[in-house]
């Protein structure tokens, strides 16, 4: 009969929770008892603070518990993306050698391209300044009917 029981304890650990049942063993686990750990956390320094006399204690007892419920939970957070920046800059070393000729290849193209816009700027530049030097007499003409600038005494008093 002690078999029987054993087996029967067996098939029930092996049989699906049913689907409530699931939902609130998980609710229970990952939200009510953290915040029940942290409640009873709090409680107790509380309770420890206000038993302490002394500023000294509180101040250090502050201290810890700083350290203990913010720093070392921070570090903890931290950790993943310590690995993850250690593991880039190994990949980077790795991959360094393997990028150094294209890199240099496109070095060598913005320089070509470089040399490129500057030469046509100066074409650009010089037919601009032929233009301008074609134009002058026309702009002359333009300003034959504009009334003479005053200068005025104020510009010379300034």
């Amino acid at each position: 009969m002690g078999q029987q029981a054993e087996t029967s304890d067996d098939a029930r650990e092996l049989r699906p929770l049913a689907p409530g049942r699931a939902e609130r063993r998980g609710v229970w686990l990952s939200v009510l008892l953290p915040f029940m750990l942290v409640l009873i956390t709090v409680i107790a320094i509380v309770g420890t603070i206000l038993s302490l006399r002394s500023p000294v204690q509180v101040a250090v007892l502050a201290d810890s518990m700083l350290t203990a419920l913010v720093l070392c939970p921070l570090v903890l957070c931290m950790f993943p993306l310590v690995i993850l920046s250690l593991v880039l800059v190994a990949l980077l070393n790795r991959w360094h050698p393997r990028s150094r000729s294209p890199l240099r290849r496109l070095e060598a193209w913005t320089a070509m391209m470089e040399q490129n816009v500057e030469g046509w700027l100066g074409n650009v530049d010089e037919r601009v300044l032929n233009w301008a030097v074609r134009m002058a007499p026309l702009r002359e003409l333009l300003t034959t009917f504009e009334p003479p600038a005053v200068e005025s005494s104020e510009k010379g008093s300034e």
